[in-house]
């Protein structure tokens, strides 16, 4: 390919890569689906919650969201683990502390919020982790293969083009 060629190239694929990662898209397609499938999430819940039934319900709550907003065409194995793990990863709670237990215990703090809180949050770690790896998907997709002369083009055009987005 000649220069002209590569730079050409280069910008299809920014333009590209620009339409699949558009806020509106990305939020259509997790934030808004999740969102609407916690909103609907119905759960009896007595208190004090018991370990037992904290892990049914966010084993069904992650299950629901993984079949019902984001479509997953195959089974979670053991959804307990996927919630415990996305719990121990990313929930952090001012009164309780963070991970798995902090949400055990905020669950059955009635007064902060309780189990309301915990999914919640659940959700919005769900939205951040299925956003990432979309994201990842698309730049793999369209960069991986690319020569390192057309990945360096690449950021030529991402450098002139959103020149006064990016830090110094």
């Amino acid at each position: 390919m000649i220069n002209s060629d590569i730079k050409k190239r280069a910008r299809e694929i920014v333009e590209i890569i620009t339409a699949k990662l558009a806020p509106d898209l990305i939020s259509s397609r997790f934030d808004g689906p999740i969102t609407k499938v916690a909103a609907e999430f119905q759960c009896e819940v007595e208190y004090p919650v018991t370990n037992k039934v904290f892990h049914r319900i966010i084993a069904d709550f992650v299950q629901q969201i993984y079949e019902k907003a984001l479509n997953a065409s195959w089974m979670l194995t053991d959804p307990v683990d996927e919630a415990i793990l996305l719990l121990e990863n990313s929930y952090r709670s001012s009164n309780h502390g963070s991970g798995c237990i902090g949400a055990m215990l905020d669950i059955n703090d009635t007064q902060t919020g309780g189990i309301e809180d915990v999914l919640s949050g659940l959700a919005g770690t769900i939205i951040a982790v299925e956003r990432q790896k979309y994201i990842d998907g698309v730049l793999t997709w369209h960069l991986y293969s690319c020569s390192w002369e057309m990945q360096c083009e690449f950021a030529q055009v991402v450098l002139e083009d959103y020149k006064l987005f990016i830090p110094p």
